[in-house]
């Protein structure tokens, strides 16, 4: 799923521009970023989460975590790699 400090409205643009993605996205609108803050990936200086994949089992252990520079996208093949270490 996905996580951003965004309305549920501006996830529905969002996934909508992207031609209906198929994934559940979640808001951390309110209170502003409190799971991205738990997480460590509350960027204060601009109020926005910073860019990043987090892999939580099923026991709720985080498994991986890798953040990102803006602009730049994860590597689908390496996330599926990391998925596929903990089957």
């Amino acid at each position: 799923m996905g996580v951003s400090c965004d309305s549920h409205n501006s996830h529905r643009a969002w996934s909508n521009a992207l031609g209906n993605i198929r994934y559940p996205m979640l808001s951390d609108f309110h209170p502003h970023g409190a799971m991205v803050k738990a997480y460590g990936l509350f960027n204060e200086s601009n109020g926005a989460p910073k860019r990043s994949v987090i892999i939580v089992d099923k026991q709720g252990v985080v498994r991986f975590r890798q953040e990102y520079a803006p602009g730049t996208q994860p590597n689908p093949t390496d996330i599926l790699a990391e998925l596929d270490k903990i089957k």
